[in-house]
């Protein structure tokens, strides 16, 4: 029996990225919650004379472009008539580039209200983190950026 690598087969695929999804996002929520535990504030201060706050914005900024930027430019490497197993492999590179660079800024964030006790830092976090659950992987969405073909669609489907 022919031995199939992990990322040309389509259901492990998926399972794969949902894995990796979901381990970056635990990741960020109990780092927030074990810091704002460490150091409970109820200072709210959105003192735009403070850089940090500015380096907050302008991570947060380029994180949710660059992600976005950045998977298209992935996504555009992806051919029709590559073989199934490249186009799982670059489909796979880009979207965890894409969860990498938006997970980067909300660490930052959490970092930066260990430091300032700050819970705006916290506020960029929380709205990182709700936008990188818009990013979670699913098998629609796999489908329609991963160019297939009609008989890879149909073997990725009944995968």
């Amino acid at each position: 029996m022919k031995n199939q690598s992990t990322t040309s087969n389509p259901s492990l695929l998926l399972k794969n990225l949902s894995v990796v999804f979901f381990g970056l996002l635990l990741g960020m929520i109990m780092m927030g919650g074990i810091v704002y535990s460490m150091n409970p504030s109820e200072n709210f201060e959105a003192d735009l004379h403070n850089p940090f706050l500015a380096v907050m914005i302008i991570v947060s900024v380029a994180g949710v472009f660059g992600s976005n930027r950045l998977y298209a430019f992935f996504i555009n490497k992806i051919k029709e008539d590559d073989p199934l197993g490249d186009k799982t492999a670059k489909i796979q590179q880009a979207i965890i580039v894409r969860l990498a660079l938006v997970e980067g800024p909300a660490l930052v964030g959490i970092v930066l209200y260990l430091k300032e006790a700050n819970l705006v830092f916290l506020m960029f976090s929380a709205f990182l983190i709700l936008y990188f659950l818009t990013l979670k992987p699913s098998k629609d969405k796999l489908l329609e950026d991963m160019k297939l073909t009609g008989m890879e669609k149909r073997e990725f489907q009944n995968s």
